[in-house]
């Protein structure tokens, strides 16, 4: 090839190059996953209409939303739970507002918070303790109840007292199924739960909780912002993920346990997932359960490169220790 050809082949390249350029600067970003973001990320961009980030991105705190002109995102806010419709020019991804902390739900971060902490346990106890609904509000109108062992007991009765229907049953197991001929829980209202410990004829303890069924238009909103990640085709760990942060924010700890406890049937080795199934169980108070999840979640990161989340797998580990040097309360 003579000398001139080479020079033209060579300035044509580079002029392609060059045109290339900008186009390949606004290529949308993709980051879907949380170990490709250094950061807690803040939220995550449902729907198109960003210039910078793709559908699906995670946003890292602090981080600056250019909506396209004239259009709309719609951006799911990780400690709301709540879907934001994002408009007009660049939005700070800090338009989440600050979790909301609820006197009856313990936190990771604080040592003197969590009035109702109980150790677990399978059996021995002196009370029928219940362990589930693990919480007051829940999703479901027909709720099974179960609760521990006590020791030597013979049968239990558990009753359902509502503002307009009662109904009681006599089990001799520690789990029920919520009965098909009985009526549902309403929506928005409150039912007491009520457990009794019998040997033979003698009662030997009883324990009480409450259950509430949210109104039919949080329920509505809730199912449809998990029915939007469900559109986003994560990968199952990521929107167990997501999904945790929306039942969290109403303190909905029956459903993010199921959806976190059947990605890790289905085998993942995600050391957050465990993490944070250890934060929600000794949210719920569930100590035993709590321990064994950030174990599994500190030998996991044995091989796994995060120390953000090692950092947050020993706190919890030291703050399990501390609980339970104290005596049980309820």
């Amino acid at each position: 090839m003579k000398k001139s050809t080479k020079i033209l082949v060579g300035l044509c390249l580079s002029f392609l190059l060059i045109k290339d350029i900008p186009i390949l600067a606004n290529v949308p970003l993709v980051r879907n996953k949380r170990n490709q973001v250094r950061c807690k990320p803040s939220g995550r961009v449902m729907s198109p209409g960003d210039k910078r980030f793709e559908v699906g991105s995670l946003i890292c705190d602090g981080e600056k939303l250019e909506v396209l002109d004239g259009g709309s995102i719609k951006f799911l806010c990780f400690s709301t739970g709540i879907v934001l419709d994002l408009s007009s020019g660049f939005v700070s991804s800090n338009e989440c507002a600050k979790p909301y902390s609820s006197d009856s739900v313990c936190r990771i971060d604080s040592r003197n918070f969590c009035q109702r902490t109980r150790k677990g346990g399978e059996v021995g106890n002196d009370e029928p303790t219940i362990i589930y609904p693990y919480h007051i509000p829940t999703l479901k109108p027909r709720t099974e109840v179960a609760w521990l062992a006590v020791a030597g007991a013979t049968s239990y009765t558990v009753r359902f007292d509502c503002p307009e229907f009662a109904w009681e049953r006599v089990v001799n197991k520690t789990r029920l199924a919520y009965p098909l001929e009985e009526k549902a829980l309403l929506s928005g209202q409150t039912c007491k739960i009520s457990i009794f410990a019998y040997k033979n004829e003698n009662l030997m303890g009883a324990d009480q909780s409450v259950v509430y069924l949210l109104p039919e238009d949080e329920v509505k909103r809730i199912l449809d912002t998990v029915e939007q990640i469900n559109q986003l085709e994560l990968s199952p760990d990521e929107a167990a993920l997501d999904m945790d942060t929306v039942f969290i924010s109403r303190n909905l700890f029956d459903e993010t346990f199921e959806k976190l406890n059947n990605v890790i049937a289905s085998g993942t080795t995600n050391p957050t997932i465990y993490r944070v199934l250890g934060d929600r169980y000794f949210q719920a108070g569930v100590l035993d359960k709590a321990q064994r999840q950030y174990l599994k979640a500190s030998e996991l990161l044995k091989t796994n490169n995060n120390p953000t989340e090692l950092k947050n797998v020993q706190e919890g580990l030291k703050v399990i220790n501390y609980y339970n040097q104290l005596p049980t309360s309820r």
